[in-house]
């Protein structure tokens, strides 16, 4: 089976990966990548949880950890008009400037309907999957995914960023 190329991930994915105990079984599938400030949301948001311990570190020769330049990020973020500043975290702003800087055709796997929304206002809803979609692709098909990492979930937030995009709202 050839592996998933050029993922990213956002934290909600990573971590629902962890609670299913399927992360190292993904990783053999696909070839992910990540901000750092996503895998520092990930680790913490698994404190939350007593059986989820997330370490990404353990990972870095199975996983991309990527830095972007604050400059890259803020100039990015500063495309957005105050409503869609909000609603993009600081993790997901990392993860959408690299996919909208880099050559390379990344497909973004979120959890949020921001990410979703953001693309679809960017115009790059193709460069969306969702966490169902993946699985499904990979032979890891899971039943018990939340109703935001399906593709349905996917498409109406896209649409409603692709929406917004057509009435000239979210930019400056």
């Amino acid at each position: 089976m050839k592996k998933f190329q050029f993922l990213l991930l956002d934290a909600g994915p990573i971590i629902t990966l962890f609670e299913l105990g399927i992360w190292d079984e993904f990783l053999k599938r696909c070839d992910v990548s990540i901000s750092q400030t996503v895998a520092n949301e990930a680790k913490w948001a698994s404190q939350e949880f007593e059986d989820v311990r997330i370490d990404l570190e353990s990972y870095k020769d199975k996983v991309n950890i990527f830095d972007i330049e604050p400059s890259t990020a803020k100039s990015f973020l500063d495309k957005f008009n105050e409503l869609y500043k909000a609603i993009i975290h600081a993790g997901e702003k990392e993860t959408l400037a690299f996919l909208c800087n880099s050559s390379e055709q990344y497909l973004l796997c979120s959890g949020d309907k921001a990410v979703y929304q953001v693309l679809g206002l960017l115009g790059k809803g193709e460069q969306s999957i969702s966490l169902e979609e993946i699985l499904d692709q990979i032979g890891l098909t899971q039943s018990r995914l939340g109703r935001q990492y399906t593709k349905k979930f996917r498409e109406i937030w896209i649409h409603k960023g692709q929406t917004d995009s057509i009435q000239n709202k979210g930019f400056i």
